[in-house]
């Protein structure tokens, strides 16, 4: 049985809960097909959707700073404790704070009052970028950690990570990011929930059960185009002439 915000989110890994592709777009000139160019379309925009359900669902389940506590971060008054701080508080709370009005914040930040830390944390799903914006995207956190660490108490101190939340393999995860990270400024999904104290086996299992429903899915609608359940079943029976 799945907590009400991991069913919450769990709703946008489904490709069946999403909207109709359409059937003039890039796949069904690529195809010749107008609905399995739609199917994929389709696919492909829950693929994106991915990465904001796990973003999200992060949010909801994380030990959250509330934003009136965000000013004792910096008079160094926090409870012992380690929180996390979401995208959207960080814009709101904190940006114009550190002098960035024109920052790009990092996905979250994890505030640990035990040992006088901020981790400004950049979350992936996938483990392969470009390097164009590989670069860019560690040009900022660099930028948004050093602003923060200018405004933090002595002995505060900021660092960047890159979560590459499905690698467990550091080494890969700065391979994925093109080198542009050092092994100490890479995360692993893992050392992500332990360090908030997160199941991430839930996380897991949520995707598990995504993938047989959208495989499901995927393989029903395909059959009801005409073309594919015909071009399936000739290919099916070539095959069992061959055997």
């Amino acid at each position: 049985m799945m907590d009400k915000n991991l069913g919450l989110a769990f709703d946008k890994l489904l490709i069946e809960n999403s909207k109709r592709g359409r059937k003039d777009g890039a796949y069904s000139r690529l195809l010749g097909n107008d609905e399995l160019g739609a199917l994929i379309s389709r696919i492909h925009a829950t693929s994106i959707s991915a990465g904001s359900f796990l973003e999200n669902y992060l949010a909801s389940i994380g030990p959250l700073l509330p934003k009136e506590e965000i000013p004792r971060i910096f008079n160094n008054t926090l409870p012992d404790g380690v929180f996390l701080v979401s995208k959207k508080t960080i814009k709101i709370c904190i940006t114009h704070y550190v002098n960035l009005s024109k920052a790009i914040e990092p996905d979250y930040l994890i505030v640990d009052s035990l040992n006088k830390k901020c981790l400004v944390i950049e979350l992936k799903d996938g483990d392969n970028f470009d390097t164009k914006k590989a670069q860019g995207e560690v040009s900022s956190l660099v930028a948004y950690s050093n602003a923060l660490s200018n405004k933090l108490p002595y002995p505060w101190t900021s660092e960047i990570k890159v979560c590459m939340f499905n690698q467990v393999d550091k080494l890969k995860i700065v391979n994925g990011f093109k080198s542009r990270i050092t092994i100490e400024q890479a995360m692993s999904g893992d050392e992500f929930c332990q360090i908030l104290n997160l199941d991430k086996s839930k996380v897991d299992e949520a995707r598990k059960q995504a993938c047989e429903k959208n495989f499901n899915f995927t393989i029903s609608e395909l059959l009801k185009i005409p073309e594919v359940l015909a071009k399936v079943n000739e290919i099916i029976q070539k095959e069992c002439k061959l055997v």
